[in-house]
């Protein structure tokens, strides 16, 4: 097995006192390169934009203040998606915060029991394999993301289904019409927040609805009062998706000539009216106790408007938004001067936001809800029922691996870009576990050290924990108050930015240099990128240590 060697200890200085000078300006250059990402890193885990921003506030706030590694700076990782994508895929979302805060105990108390320099004597080989798989994998369905298609259910299927993006994306474009435009775009944007709701609103339903029509549950006094107010509450927040819908039926039917020859006018307002229909059929099923036809009806409001959606988005629109994206972070590192300062996924995004908002762009933008309170969802205990805890728990102890290697191999380069207090692996395994209970908690994203976050911080100006701190209370700020800013992203400009990320974890000239340790270093490397597409991460793990 290798270790990293710390760098030469220069100088020891505490991280602990805030440096006004450089740890404001650090924040602020560390939350712009978070922004994007926590945003992106939730699309490509198939979870709401919000679960990616609380846990960057999380990771910012919570464990910057306890972390062992002080300059580190915490947040939803790019390695971390695929385990997430596929455990919300099997399990469901309401499952996810579960899974999270299982793992996050199995952090807490690795590093209480000092088993934190453990994880560095994972070999190389295994490291730099993985990451390049996941790599492959972040690739393969951004790909579709960037170009505003649906990615496939595996990694062959996404790596394979690649031609038929790009037929889509170089489609020839719409006759510029900016009335058009602007009516799909209005459009593309309040069906996809109405989808939001309805997907948020049945995931609450099926945590709770069950509870408050058990037929062989006696309730109290108190508890049929509770039952009955959350009820009405269901059915009124359906009841208000269903006017929304209705007004969607609306504009399809009195604005028909707005759309171009390639849309199926009829097509689209049939598939509004059935969400229409559907989204009744839940209001009723909610009257009649009946929890699996409300879900039922919700999933089939949803699909349709998937379907409507599908009808009025541009694909060849997106894919500019997208390769203009990715060619302006590949080029901005040779940009002279202090401008280099600004992250290139923030310019990118900025870029394509402007453009998307001055020249109407129908294109799929970011959903999010008003308030960040609402992208909370509590774990509840009915997933038990339904889920195989043997299965759970497998999945919480992959994801414990995963994020503890990938943060303490972090923490470890960081200790590289500094001559001050080195960093304390057992703490910053248990901040890292105290982190992940509480974004379990909440039903957000894991995280893990982050080391595109780390190395902005240190080479910022960084000198304290304070500025991973102040980056977090930033986005708080800046998620509470500016939110509706965040709706005007294009999805196409966040996925373009995992893109990139998914290129540069394929670090090829990284894994080359393995041969310096044997050519079956560079076997083992290659065997779990290959593993790591074709079957799953437990497998991936388990084989490349047994390898190495």
């Amino acid at each position: 097995m290798y270790r990293f060697a710390p760098a030469p200890r220069k100088e020891v200085k505490s991280l602990n006192s805030f440096d006004p000078k450089h740890d404001l300006l650090a924040s602020i250059v560390v939350f712009l390169v978070a922004l994007p990402l926590c945003m992106g890193i939730a699309i490509a885990s198939g979870v709401p934009v919000a679960a990616g921003l609380i846990t960057g506030i999380v990771g910012g706030i919570v464990v910057g203040t306890i972390a062992g590694c002080p300059l580190q700076v915490s947040g939803p990782a790019a390695g971390l998606t695929v385990i997430v994508y596929e455990a919300v895929q099997h399990f469901g979302l309401e499952t996810l915060g579960i899974i999270v805060l299982a793992a996050g105990v199995l952090q807490l108390v690795a590093g209480l029991l000092g088993l934190g320099r453990w994880f560095r004597a994972v070999s190389p080989a295994v490291i730099k394999g993985m990451l390049a798989g996941i790599g492959v994998l972040i690739f393969a369905s951004q790909f579709h993301v960037m170009v505003d298609a649906e990615p496939q259910g595996s990694g062959i299927a996404n790596l394979l289904a690649i031609p038929q993006s790009i037929v889509k994306a170089i489609e020839l474009p719409d006759e510029v019409d900016q009335s058009s435009y602007r009516f799909r775009k209005q459009l593309l944007q309040q069906v996809g927040e109405v989808r939001r709701q309805q997907i948020n609103l049945g995931e609450r339903v099926g945590q709770y609805f069950p509870r408050i029509h058990d037929p062989d549950k006696e309730y109290s006094t108190w508890q049929r009062a509770i039952n009955a107010i959350s009820l009405i509450k269901f059915i009124a927040e359906q009841k208000q998706i269903g006017v929304q819908l209705t007004e969607v039926v609306n504009k399809l039917e009195a604005s028909a000539d707005e759309l171009p020859d390639h849309v199926n006018t009829e097509t689209a307002t049939a598939a509004a009216k059935t969400a229409v229909q559907q989204n009744d059929a839940a209001i009723a099923a909610f009257v009649e106790g009946e929890p699996a036809q409300v879900l039922a009806a919700q999933t089939a409001s949803a699909k349709k408007l998937d379907q409507l959606l599908a009808e009025l988005k541009n694909h060849h629109i997106a894919a500019y938004l997208g390769l203009a994206a990715i060619a302006i972070i590949a080029l901005w590192r040779f940009v002279p001067g202090r401008l280099r300062a600004i992250p290139g996924p923030l310019v990118a995004v900025v870029v394509a936001t402007i453009a998307a908002a001055v020249l109407n762009l129908p294109v799929l933008y970011v959903q999010v809800p008003d308030r960040l309170w609402d992208g909370v969802h509590f774990p509840s205990s009915v997933v038990f029922t339904d889920a195989n805890v043997f299965t759970l728990l497998q999945t919480a102890i992959l994801l414990a691996v995963v994020a503890s290697a990938e943060t303490l191999l972090c923490a470890t380069a960081v200790d590289q870009m500094h001559t001050r207090q080195r960093t304390n692996y057992n703490r910053e395994l248990a901040a890292q576990g105290v982190g992940n209970i509480i974004c379990g908690v909440l039903g957000a994203l894991p995280m893990t050290g982050v080391i595109v976050r780390s190395s902005a911080n240190v080479q910022a100006g960084g000198k304290s924990r304070w500025s991973a701190v102040l980056h977090g209370i930033w986005l708080l700020i800046f998620v509470v108050s500016l939110g509706f800013l965040l709706r005007q992203i294009p999805t196409a400009a966040l996925a373009a930015i995992l893109v990139f990320t998914g290129i540069k974890l394929m670090d090829f000239k990284g894994a080359s240099k393995l041969a310096a340790y044997g050519k079956s270093e560079v076997a083992i490397c290659l065997a779990t990128v290959i593993m790591i597409v074709v079957t799953d991460l437990l497998t991936v793990v388990l084989v490349g240590i047994g390898l190495a």
